[in-house]
């Protein structure tokens, strides 16, 4: 079995992560098997940074983790008691190696249509595997569960696969389970690109090299959609909760159950916060480090925002500050008051390639990572995003000024067809005729 990272592999931001986020070592599996695409599409995505994408992937596995692990300790008590969990769809195990810290890895299940991303958590994670299959009619499960966790398969899938893997699914439940499964909303789409009536949009292109983008590619769904998705495959008696962006701060997560009825209003959910650095810069000839920017989360609050370098805590920052722009771009007045401004000395000597980590507090007390990479990335990070907003800025100037020249062509035309419109009238050639006389008796010099 070849390793893209090995257990004794060490990354300066990986380390950095786990310390923030309490893992000591040897509590975490860390492998990545070489063939796990979705570390080779954050390697490119980052172009070619193997630290930053590492970081992603263990960061964006751990924060998807916690999110699952809410909704089962709202549904159970504890995650731990949940007595069989599939983790369908689970890949390599991005997600898989941080939910067998809180429930026995004899107690989960995982599925996936690639037998050797099976074969991986079997031997590395000590789980359970099903290899799963393209289409829902032919996947074989004997077994039944109390809770089945989703990620990102609904998000690729066309519309009657998203149907039928709702059914099998939701098939696979004991009584009292529940399913949860993500989903892209419209709010996501491609700039330009319009959801159809019906709230459903396919289009066949995904980061995945090795599945016809036609069975895999990208899908949208508006919440009416999957409401009814739901009710066409169990009836109008099942139960759906929507989390807005809760996967990631991205995606949309749904629990479904087949109970009618079921009460979601005590679960208490902490969505991860959303982290934009609008300025970085090094003052009092570089001893100073300044930033500010915002964060918010879709579902509860962010109340800090905090600065490590070299792994030690050296500033942070309430997120109190007044930012309406940020309001009308999220769409709520509950985020009028997120904006956050950050000043601290760099400590002597500090190299501008030490490991730098911004971590977010949430309103209860637990840090959360939200970028990492070298002083010297910071510094360029924050200068791309005001690069991206100028761009923005200029874009949308351009557009006025296109709109103000295209209606003064509008009115210019239209003056000169009242003056050739009064020109060609009787009364103006009257009045010509007038002129004309009063020019030739020396009464006007008018023309």
């Amino acid at each position: 079995m070849t390793l893209a990272f090995r257990p004794d592999d060490t990354s300066p931001l990986v380390e950095t992560l786990f310390a923030s986020l309490g893992i000591a070592p040897g509590t975490l599996v860390r492998a990545i098997d070489a063939r796990d695409e979705m570390l080779g599409h954050l390697v490119e995505h980052l172009e070619g940074d193997r630290d930053r994408a590492l970081f992603q992937y263990f960061q964006s596995g751990a924060s998807i983790a916690d999110s699952m692990i809410q909704v089962l300790r709202w549904r159970f008590g504890d995650p731990g008691r949940v007595g069989k969990l599939l983790d369908f769809a689970s890949g390599y195990g991005r997600v898989t190696r941080f939910l067998v810290r809180e429930i026995p890895p004899e107690r989960v299940w995982v599925a996936d249509i690639y037998a050797d991303g099976v074969r991986f958590q079997e031997e590395r994670l000590g789980v359970h595997g099903i290899v799963s299959t393209l289409r829902p009619e032919d996947f074989s499960c004997g077994e039944r569960f109390d809770a089945i966790l989703v990620t990102s398969l609904f998000t690729h899938l066309p519309e009657e696969r998203f149907l039928a893997w709702l059914r099998a699914l939701l098939g696979l439940l004991e009584p009292g389970g529940m399913l949860v499964f993500s989903v892209h909303s419209p709010e996501v789409l491609p700039p330009g690109v319009e959801m159809p009536a019906k709230g459903f949009f396919f289009h066949e292109i995904s980061e995945s090299g090795s599945l016809d983008t036609s069975d895999y590619g990208s899908t949208w769904v508006t919440d009416e959609f999957v409401r009814g998705a739901l009710e066409r495959v169990a009836g109008p008696g099942a139960s759906l909760h929507r989390l807005e962006r809760g996967i990631c701060g991205y995606q949309e997560l749904y629990l479904a159950t087949l109970e009618p009825g079921v009460d979601f209003s005590s679960l208490a959910f902490q969505s991860e916060p959303q982290l934009f650095v609008d300025r970085v810069a090094l003052v009092d000839a570089g001893k100073r480090l300044q930033l500010d920017g915002w964060a918010a989360a879709r579902s509860g609050q962010v109340r800090e925002a905090e600065l490590f370098l070299d792994g030690a805590r050296i500033g942070a920052a309430p997120v109190d500050g007044l930012r309406e722009d940020v309001a009308r771009f999220l769409g709520s007045e509950r985020h009028r008051h997120s904006g956050w401004i950050l000043s601290c000395p760099l400590p002597e000597g500090v190299s501008r390639s030490a490991p730098a980590l911004l971590r977010l507090v949430d309103a209860q007390g637990k840090g959360r990572p939200a970028w990492a990479g070298s002083l010297d990335a910071l510094l360029l990070t924050a200068a791309q995003a005001s690069v991206r907003t100028l761009r923005r800025d200029l874009l949308h100037a351009e557009g006025v000024l296109a709109e103000e020249r295209a209606r003064a062509a509008v009115e210019s035309e239209a003056l000169r067809a009242r003056i050739a419109a009064m020109e060609a009238s009787r009364f103006w050639k009257v009045r010509n005729a007038w002129f004309r006389v009063k020019r030739g008796l020396g009464l006007t010099d008018q023309p």
